[in-house]
Parts: C-alpha cells; sequence; structure tokens
C-alpha cells in the first residue's frame, strides 16, 4: 500500500512540474499567437471599413493563413520545450489492392511530396 501511495505521490509531483513548467510555456506561447493572429485580423477589417470596400474572400484567406501560421507556431513551439522536436505520426491511406512493395518502391515520391509539404508549411512561421 505504501509503494501505491509513493507512485501517486510521484505521478502527482510529475503533473505539477508539467503544469507549471511546459504546460505554462505551452499555453502562454498559444495565447501569444493566437493575440497576434487576433491583431491582424482586427487590422484587415479596420481596413475594409476605412475603405468601404470589404472582399470577404481575401478577409477570409487572411484568417486562414493566420489561423494556419498560429497553429504552426504552436507546433513549433511545442516541439522546442526539451531537447529535441517531438516524434511525429504519419499515416498514409493506400487504394484498396496496393501491395506493400509497391508502396515501399514509392519511397522517392512520398519523400519528395513530404518535403514539399514541410517547405510550404514554413511560409507560415
Amino acid at each position: 500500500m505504501a509503494e501505491f501511495e509513493d507512485q501517486m505521490a510521484s505521478a502527482g509531483d510529475a503533473l505539477t512540474a508539467l503544469a507549471e513548467g511546459p504546460g505554462v510555456a505551452a499555453a502562454d506561447a498559444l495565447a501569444a499567437a493566437f493575440g497576434r493572429a487576433g491583431t491582424q485580423i482586427e487590422t484587415v477589417l479596420g481596413q475594409a471599413a476605412r475603405s468601404g470596400e470589404l472582399d470577404f474572400e481575401k478577409m477570409a484567406e487572411s484568417i486562414l493563413r493566420d489561423l494556419a501560421r498560429v497553429a504552426a507556431e504552436a507546433v513549433v513551439a511545442l516541439g522546442q520545450g526539451g531537447s529535441g522536436g517531438q516524434a511525429v505520426n504519419l499515416n498514409m491511406n493506400f487504394a484498396p489492392g496496393t501491395d506493400e512493395r509497391s508502396a515501399m518502391q514509392s519511397r522517392g515520391a512520398i519523400s519528395a511530396t513530404l518535403a514539399r509539404l514541410v517547405s510550404s508549411g514554413g511560409r507560415f512561421l
């Protein structure tokens, strides 16, 4: 029974350390990123109101860009909390009937596609 209580106390201490350390840093990073995105959205709406012209398509694109950048910044901020970045899981769905060998032969194409995605995602940082 004492061992269980020690484990519970240890788990509680670890949770407290997480909440007071990296948890606070991650929450602060998200709050700052969303604050910047909100300010930029406010600026776009203010410009539209002053010009008397409101282009909803441009506004939606701007908002989506800001939110994508916020998400990318949050991922980067969370990944910088330790000695290295966090592991990333990649799930791929292939057409029914695709065998494992043909998927393995496509490694170069898959790698090139991932490199393009990472490169294009970098513009939001």
